[in-house]
């Protein structure tokens, strides 16, 4: 009895080419996702360099709060977010360094006017008493030529002469006397009118500076999240406050190592992955700075890079110091929107034709057909 094979035998030296199985929906996404993260990882780090992908900072004109002397806080009723006025007055502060200078120069101030009282007092009776010494001089200097003129006749003694010299020599000196010091009153009655308008301009100041503790703010604007608190000490030049003004523009931090050049109303986009706003370059600076904390990292030293501004072209919506990223026509946000526009466009247009049949089947009282079948 015969033995049969149930199925054919493969020869092995006329083995037919095996089919390969076509790709599975899943190698295709695995596949696409390792290609995403690749280009990702190479993105992140040669991306910036390659075109216009910078971070930045939403950002006003700032104006600090402060005092040129220590300070005590007593109160402080602004606080972050508040919307004020050039003017308002926003806490009020103490300080015994200021209270001591005012009063030092106050001190001043009085005994230059009692000076002054006491020079225009003594000058007054110089005025009054030194024409009568005046006439004296003249008087004695008469009478010592009539009693000289007499010793010479020999009807007067030499003691008589030497007691008219006398007379002569103290009335003169009395006069001299009046005189230089009526010159040196003068002088330091000049002298202490201008040391008194020195002082009073001083104290002016002094005043002016302190404003009896109250702290106002100095431009129209917002308060920003630093706000001095009650009871704190602060040393001169310490903020109390920070007063953002003025129009919101982008602070832009460029690598200093960029293949790609950038000028003054090159146009760019702003966004913070979720809004997205138009705006222009407006000045390039010439110089570097550390970039914020924020955009530091960890496994790298301190970044400095170059600043630019950019101005929106209306308004914005984005909050004051919000981080953004700054990217031209080119970047890849803007790559992935304009792709995600076209799809969004081509889905719209292969859903108009069917909403189109149905609407029209509609209008002719005919009911759409819909498929309730099940498909493989």
């Amino acid at each position: 009895m015969a033995i049969h094979s149930l199925r054919p035998e493969c020869r092995p030296d006329n083995a037919r080419n095996q089919v390969r199985a076509a790709q599975t929906l899943a190698r295709k996404l695995y596949l696409f996702s390792l290609s995403g993260a690749a280009f990702w990882v190479v993105y992140l780090f040669i991306g910036s360099m390659m075109m216009l992908d910078a971070s930045g900072l939403v950002v006003q004109e700032r104006e600090i709060v402060t005092e040129p002397f220590d300070v005590q806080v007593l109160s402080f009723a602004a606080r972050p977010g508040d919307k004020i006025s050039a003017g308002q007055q926003l806490g009020a502060v103490a300080s015994t360094q200021m209270l001591d200078l005012i009063s030092n120069i106050v001190t001043r101030e009085a005994q230059t006017e009692a000076r002054l009282t006491q020079i225009r007092t003594r000058l007054a009776a110089i005025e009054a008493t030194l024409p009568e010494a005046e006439k004296r001089q003249q008087t004695a200097k008469a009478a010592q030529v009539a009693i000289e003129k007499a010793v010479s006749a020999g009807f007067a003694t030499r003691v008589r002469l030497a007691e008219a010299t006398r007379d002569a020599y103290e009335a003169a000196r009395e006069a001299e006397s009046l005189r230089s010091e009526r010159g040196a009153l003068e002088s330091e009655d000049t002298a202490s009118k201008l040391n008194l308008a020195h002082i009073n301009e001083a104290l002016d100041r002094a005043r002016e500076t302190y404003r009896d503790g109250v702290v106002s703010s100095p431009v129209a604007g917002t308060i920003g999240a630093r706000v001095a608190e009650p009871g704190a000490v602060l040393a001169h030049g310490e903020v109390m406050a920070e007063v953002y003004h003025g129009v919101k523009y982008v602070l832009a931090y460029l690598p200093t190592n960029r293949m790609y050049g950038i000028e003054p109303g090159q146009r760019v986009t702003v966004t913070d992955g979720v809004n997205r706003e138009s705006g222009k370059v407006e000045r390039v600076e010439a110089i570097t700075d550390r970039a914020p904390p924020e955009f530091q990292s960890n496994f790298r030293g301190v970044d400095r890079n170059q600043i630019a501004r950019i101005a929106f072209d209306e308004p914005t919506q984005f909050p004051l110091m919000a981080k953004i990223r700054v990217t031209g026509p080119y970047g890849l946000p803007n790559v992935l929107d304009g792709i995600h526009s076209i799809l969004s466009l081509r889905g719209d247009a292969e859903a108009a034709p069917s909403a189109r049949s149905a609407a029209s089947a509609v209008n002719r009282g005919v009911a759409p057909k819909v498929d309730f079948r099940m498909k493989n």
